[in-house]
């Protein structure tokens, strides 16, 4: 059953439809209500230098986010905070809002559990890809870094944009993830080196959050998000962040049962600063996905992936020691501490493909019968020049 899996674009990209619908969100169900409290908050908030504590209740870490120096505590991800009992699978996956002073919760979901609307109901053996909008719950400009992510078994992947849209050319990228549950830095660890790290949000701001969900199980499933964006102090932030988004060349046609490699797709790099994560977005048919930073005649290998389905993020910082690749024995990771780009630099990624099927593959949403060669990441002092295919 695939209940994590991979982001791609949505609505109209380079002319191809691929299944994209505009919706609203609904406001949390009524039965759910934050209950962090003042004193949760004072054990380590948004922006702060302490390291982390335990809060006080038996030992347990607070979920809120902590600026970790050396030796900093890792917390486990905050679940299960909100008693749901329904009777869909990922009620563990729920998560209460940051306190209203240092953040908001966007949350995708029903009014009523157990009269659920149809548009978050995913039918027995159904994919979809569609559109809800709402707006922030910040009432004056803010900056933002740490994000917690949170889905129900289902979700194939989500995309968060400023504007209503959700994908390339459609609005600004401020957060997408690609598994049930993941925190944005790892682990709730903002580096010692990203602690002036913020990405601005004006006051209600029109956000629009494209889900992709596939149910490949005979029973339904509910499609829920919720997601927590943590505020950063204005005058901490002396670093924006720029996000990356490249689709390589979208016209290319695989045969049945074709074996070839897209790529390497090349784009340069501009300004002088560092990546913060990485991620290569494939399908159901992709055997590998590697890019590499090019320096003169350096080549270095900082990613390749090579599960599709449980696809990894590397994060680089001084905080994350990622696993050494070794594609001969089926070893994925990448780069180790601080990834620093330099204007000229080239980044290069391709995609190994085998086509399973008896049908051509094109650059499409389907997970299984479309591909894609994709890459995703943020960036300070950097970015990769504008390059449409790659090229």
């Amino acid at each position: 059953m695939v209940e994590r899996g991979v982001w791609l674009t949505t609505c109209v990209l380079l002319g191809v439809v691929v299944g994209c619908a505009a919706d609203t969100t609904e406001p949390r169900p009524k039965s759910i209500t934050s209950k962090r409290t003042k004193s949760d908050a004072e054990s380590g908030g948004a922006g702060s230098a302490a390291a982390a504590k335990p809060a006080a209740n038996n030992g347990k870490y607070t979920a809120d986010p902590q600026l970790h120096g050396t030796g900093g505590m890792p917390k486990p991800p905050a679940m299960d905070e909100c008693g749901l009992k329904t009777r869909f699978p990922g009620d563990a996956y729920c998560i209460l809002p940051p306190p209203p002073d240092q953040g908001f919760q966007l949350h995708i979901g029903p009014r009523d559990y157990n009269n659920p609307e149809a548009k978050y109901v995913l039918g027995a053996g159904q994919e979809i890809t569609n559109d809800f909008q709402t707006v922030s719950g910040n009432d004056k400009p803010i900056h933002f870094y740490y994000r917690q992510f949170r889905m129900r078994p289902g979700a194939h992947h989500n995309i968060v944009s400023s504007t209503a849209g959700g994908g390339f050319g459609m609005g600004r990228r401020i957060g997408t993830s690609n598994h049930l549950a993941e925190d944005s830095p790892k682990d709730g660890i903002i580096a010692p080196e990203n602690a002036g790290v913020g990405i601005a949000m004006a006051a209600k701001q029109t956000i629009n959050v494209s889900l992709h969900s596939i149910n490949t199980t005979d029973t339904p499933m509910l499609r829920e998000v919720w997601i927590n964006f943590w505020y950063r102090p204005d005058d901490e932030v002396t670093e924006e962040v720029e996000e990356l988004f490249q689709v390589g060349d979208p016209g290319f046609a695989i045969q049945p049962r074709e074996e070839t490699v897209l790529g390497p797709y090349r784009c340069t790099i501009r300004g002088d600063g560092r990546m913060l994560w990485f991620y290569g977005h494939r399908h159901a048919n992709n055997l590998r996905f590697s890019a590499w930073r090019v320096r003169g005649a350096e080549r270095e290998l900082f990613y390749e992936g090579l599960n599709w389905e449980e696809p990894i993020v590397l994060e680089y910082s001084s905080t994350v020691e990622n696993t050494m690749p070794q594609r001969e024995k089926g070893i994925e990771g990448g780069w180790s501490g601080v990834l620093d780009m330099n204007a000229g630099d080239v980044l290069e990624w391709e995609c190994h493909v085998k086509n399973k099927t008896d049908q051509v593959l094109r650059f499409a949403n389907e997970t299984y019968t479309a591909e894609m060669c994709i890459m995703d990441a943020e960036l300070v002092g950097a970015n990769c020049q504008s390059s449409l295919f790659g090229r």
